[in-house]
């Protein structure tokens, strides 16, 4: 404190444009570190930061993932080059298994995830597509955030869905388990990559209906074939994973130096537009 109350005396003698340099200086490197976030991958603005971001642009990008087979034959994933972006290229012949890279990202401050992604052939079926029944449960692309869980079976997660002819934004528990919900991101064919961004903790909300309170636990990308016993191509890019900011009423040590340099300029007299008293020469 008294260290503090020196440091307020001092500047308070300084002259007004050495001060106002100083506001200068605080007012840079705040705006700086945003700036460098957004840089970086992350959404630009705010108290956004990106944790890890894959751009897939080396052969042994796909190395730092794990591959978990869900039925006898393998998806084949691959690095290539599609319509001008490095990805993944996901082919499914009667197959299904998923890369995941797990990384624990603290609920309490907005996990985000963002990919880019491009379907290119579609599982075919001989039954009406439906997010609710295990027959024929294939689909070209989906994306998988997993929370944490003491025990692997009450586990909960959201499946992103590219889907071939349902509607965008249906939603569905999984016909496996309810702890795991789908929504429909995308539907049907494009010429274009689709660009995704996806606030979890507001899609855990909406889609199990309570506050999220798990950290998340992997992220995970599939493209599968096995249930139709046909084929599937889609490309994977630019996966990102960070934080948007804290909850409401939580507070994040984000940027806290700049931040606070800028509260104890706030109490200098003439910064809050106080002019400092002069003496009288009568």
């Amino acid at each position: 404190m008294r260290l503090a109350k020196f440091q307020e005396d001092e500047v308070k003698n300084l002259p007004r444009s050495i001060v106002l340099i100083l506001v200068v200086i605080a007012i840079v490197v705040a705006v700086g570190r945003v700036m460098l976030i957004g840089m970086n991958g992350g959404p630009i603005g705010g108290m956004h930061a990106t944790v890890r971001r894959f751009l897939f642009h080396a052969d042994d990008s796909i190395k730092e993932w794990d591959e978990k087979a869900l039925s006898r034959h393998k998806t084949i994933y691959s690095i290539t080059e599609h319509k001008g972006k490095k990805c993944v290229r996901a082919v499914g012949e009667n197959s299904a298994s998923t890369l995941y890279f797990k990384k624990k990202l603290s609920y309490d401050r907005r996990p985000f995830v963002s990919w880019d992604w491009i379907v290119e052939k579609f599982p075919e079926r001989k039954l009406k597509e439906t997010l609710d029944r295990k027959k024929e449960f294939d689909f070209a692309a989906q994306v998988y955030v997993v929370f944490q869980s003491r025990f692997f079976p009450n586990a909960r997660a959201i499946q992103y869905v590219w889907a071939e002819g349902l509607p965008v934004g249906m939603v569905s528990d999984s016909p496996y388990t309810g702890n795991v919900k789908l929504i429909v991101l995308e539907s049907g064919p494009s010429e274009e990559w689709k660009h995704e961004e996806r606030d979890i903790a507001l899609d855990f909300r909406n889609l199990f209906g309570e506050d999220l309170k798990k950290n998340v636990d992997a992220v995970a990308f599939m493209t599968d074939a096995d249930s139709t016993k046909t084929s599937a191509v889609a490309y994977y890019g630019d996966i990102t994973l960070g934080f948007l900011g804290p909850v409401a009423g939580k507070t994040s040590g984000e940027g806290s130096s700049s931040a606070g340099y800028l509260r104890w300029l706030s109490k200098i007299p003439f910064f809050r537009g106080e002019q400092k008293e002069e003496p009288s020469n009568i």
